[in-house]
């Protein structure tokens, strides 16, 4: 962790102060009270982040196979199956801590001297695995659409977060891939299901259809309708504790998990009460929690978009085009992660939304 780096702070003289005399100068640019982030006098009390000299760049390895067949002109399904593992990836979280145990935990650290410190190593490994199925249909006769829907795994060790405050941290950080850190991966959605179509009415001049009246083409033709559908799983995320009771010396809170001691799927799955929170208790004292590492997941998401294009062709060049487009338009709401730490006031609550209210907007574009 020694020697340590350090920069120097100083604000130039704004001329819209209105201070005739400058506060900082080129010989004394700290003559103004600005400081510097300098590194501490020893390193054995100063808490940052630090990562192993020794640490190697992060590497996978990707893989991948499929097969696609072309059904009649116009459409082809293909089948993929893709895949991926991570190596030497950066775990963080609080190091030189204690084993879960009486007694002050300085004293029964690797290093008594040191304090304990975010601390990262490049120890982590991830894998993914996926098989991916599409439909689609080139633009044809007015009509095209793409089906895709994606069923994957993503795994990994330790935290999603760089430093060991982003995403979380394993509980025993010197056993990463122990029970409860090695767990499905914070972005991990296990079911992806995307649908867009688009359909131009055929109907009018230069269509595969006409009624025979120009006027009546005209108003009836020149109708596009296109949507955009998504549907996924929902994400995951950890029942965790605050405060040190393994007394292991961590300061960073929320390491740790909670006892399972019931089924928390059991749960009505509202907002004020997403998963069963009589499932969940504080583990004793000096002891690890047995909840895995994004142990529970939110609700699942969809949304629709839809747009309604009309145009109106004039001469022979000009184009009028008005949109009417509609954002998640039936309006469905989705809950969003529920709080997930345990002694909250809000315990499995849902106080947020994933999704956005609906939205309408209309625009116009002209083509020459």
């Amino acid at each position: 962790m020694w020697p340590d780096t350090g920069q120097q702070i100083a604000n130039p003289n704004n001329p819209n102060t209105g201070t005739i005399t400058p506060s900082a100068t080129a010989q004394n640019p700290f003559s103004a009270g600005n400081s510097g982030n300098f590194p501490a006098p020893t390193p054995f009390e100063q808490v940052g982040f630090f990562f192993d000299p020794r640490i190697k760049n992060a590497y996978s390895d990707q893989y991948n196979v499929g097969v696609a067949r072309q059904m009649g002109e116009a459409t082809t399904v293909t089948l993929n199956y893709v895949g991926s593992s991570g190596h030497r990836l950066d775990v963080g979280g609080f190091y030189n801590t204690a084993p879960p145990g009486p007694g002050n935990p300085r004293l029964r650290s690797p290093y008594p001297y040191i304090a304990p410190t975010y601390w990262d190593r490049s120890t982590g490994t991830s894998n993914y695995n996926a098989l991916q199925l599409s439909v689609e249909r080139r633009y044809a006769n007015d009509f095209s659409y793409s089906v895709a829907y994606t069923w994957s795994k993503s795994i990994n060790t330790g935290g999603d977060g760089f430093f060991g405050v982003e995403g979380g941290v394993p509980q025993d950080p010197y056993h990463p891939g122990a029970f409860g850190s090695r767990s499905v991966a914070g972005t991990d959605l296990r079911n992806v299901l995307s649908v867009s179509t688009l359909y131009s009415v055929p109907l009018g001049k230069g269509k595969a259809h006409t009624t025979g009246n120009g006027a009546l083409d005209y108003v009836l033709g020149n109708w596009q309708i296109n949507n955009i559908f998504l549907a996924r799983s929902g994400l995951p995320f950890t029942p965790s504790i605050g405060g040190d009771s393994a007394n292991t010396g961590n300061g960073n809170s929320g390491y740790l998990t909670a006892n399972v001691i019931g089924d928390p799927h059991q749960g009505p799955r509202t907002a004020n009460q997403f998963f069963n929170t009589a499932a969940y208790a504080a583990p004793p004292i000096y002891t690890f929690g047995t909840a895995g590492r994004n142990s529970l997941r939110s609700a699942g998401f969809w949304n629709l978009d839809t747009s309604l294009f009309r145009k109106f062709p004039f001469g022979e060049r000009y184009q009028l085009e008005l949109r009417a487009e509609a954002f998640n338009i039936f309006n469905h709401l989705t809950l969003d992660i529920p709080d997930g730490r345990f002694g909250d006031a809000n315990f499995g609550r849902v106080t947020s939304t994933a999704s956005v209210a609906r939205q309408l907007q209309m625009g116009a574009k002209v083509t020459f």
